[in-house]
């Protein structure tokens, strides 16, 4: 469309509540954590991935015998108290303005369970009642996506045990570590041992085989579990194995937010 030349009639909607429809053989209860399906549809707060939380249900939604968009429910973004799970996942005052994951559509936690959570959105406050907890969309969109780090190896040499450190910026999941050489190794093949902390998480460790090796060459770990991390843990990686060549690689740290 072309620019104005008159005024315009412009559409317009209070920011303070959304009426998304509701999923199909669902239902929504009044107070509860309401989340945005993948296909866009309201479904209360539950463990599951690829959720996205939108805030607090203003009414009870019955759509337990329709197709998916038969009725919409009023939902409220802001700032609301969940309950606090407990042990490892507890959340405590350190968390405040960190995210927090969905238990279900109560309870929320300090972590994303190897990630198997989706956000709730950003820790407001922790009082001995639960968790305040601020939702909406645009938590939401600051919540969502991954984050790469870039880590330099200087030398593949195994014989060596090198180790080479980062702090991770973000709390998250560990899901992936991609290596790229700058040469030929020699002898033997070369590993790359992950850890968060003192913990080597499982599934990350990198083998980059002697044979075919050479610049350019890529290889991949994909984490299965240990391999949840909170802003500013230590990520490394330990060089192992036989190579004996003064070989440097370029590492990736894949973690989803």
């Amino acid at each position: 469309m072309s620019a104005l030349t008159q005024s315009r009639n412009t559409p317009s909607v209070f920011g303070d509540r959304l009426e998304p429809p509701v999923a199909a053989a669902t239902r929504i209860h009044q107070g509860s954590l309401v989340c945005l399906d993948t296909a866009g549809n309201a479904v209360p707060a539950a463990t599951a991935t690829g959720l996205k939380a939108i805030g607090r249900s203003g009414e009870t939604a019955d759509n337990s015998g329709g197709v998916a968009g038969a009725v919409r429910v009023l939902v409220e973004p802001g700032v609301f108290r969940w309950a606090n799970s407990a042990g490892a996942d507890a959340i405590d005052r350190g968390h405040i303005g960190r995210l927090c994951w969905i238990v279900d559509d109560q309870t929320v936690a300090a972590t994303p369970a190897g990630g198997t959570r989706s956000p709730a959105g950003t820790v407001w406050d922790v009082d001995a009642l639960g968790v305040w907890v601020r939702s909406g969309p645009a938590e939401t969109a600051a919540a969502g996506g991954t984050v790469h780090l870039t880590v330099a190896v200087p030398s593949l040499v195994g014989a060596d045990a090198g180790v080479v450190r980062v702090p991770s910026p973000v709390a998250g999941t560990v899901t992936a570590i991609r290596t790229v050489l700058n040469g030929a190794l020699a002898t033997g093949d070369a590993t790359l041992t992950a850890k968060i902390g003192a913990t080597a998480i499982t599934g990350g460790v990198v083998t980059i085989a002697q044979s075919g090796s050479a610049a350019g060459v890529t290889d991949a770990a994909l984490p299965t579990a240990a391999r949840t991390v909170a802003a500013g843990d230590a990520l490394s990686l330990t060089v192992g194995g036989a190579n004996t060549a003064s070989v440097s690689a370029t590492a990736i740290i894949e973690i989803t937010v």
